[in-house]
């Protein structure tokens, strides 16, 4: 089974990869399409029928490929600084917890369902602030 995205949609959002990130991004397109093929068995079936557009399927490997490229070469750490005069190191670490790699963003379900699971909006009542002040009076269409 071929997979949902290629080295060369990785490179056409992101940018030129030498040799050893080839490598690690075949890997890791691989690993997205299986992980996709687990939850969405019927993946291959939808788009081959057209109810499923191979373009929106290629975003979604590609956006998980890359939320992981950069965290493999410095696992655990979120930001590196580094000062020249007298000399200073800091390393902030990620607080998200777990290592969830290849995750799914609620868009990406989405593509897949055609349901958002969203929140629910905020409800707001409020006075109309121009019955309260008629600080121009001269402006009827305003206050009628």
């Amino acid at each position: 089974m071929a997979d949902l995205a290629q080295v060369k949609d990785i490179v056409n959002a992101w940018r030129p990869l030498n040799p050893v990130e080839s490598t690690r991004v075949e890997y890791w397109i691989g690993a997205a399409s299986r992980k996709i093929r687990r939850r969405w068995k019927d993946v291959d079936q939808r788009i081959a029928a057209g109810t499923l557009q191979l373009e929106d399927v290629t975003d979604v490997v590609v956006s998980m490929v890359l939320s992981v490229l950069p965290k493999i070469e410095n696992n655990g750490v979120k930001s590196v600084a580094v000062a020249a005069g007298a000399e200073s190191r800091a390393i902030t670490l990620d607080s998200s917890g777990g290592d969830e790699r290849l995750s799914f963003e609620d868009w990406m379900v989405e593509i897949f369902e055609g349901v958002v699971a969203s929140t629910p909006l905020p409800q707001i009542k409020a006075p109309k602030a121009y019955g309260l002040n008629r600080i121009f009076p001269d402006w009827k269409e305003v206050y009628e």
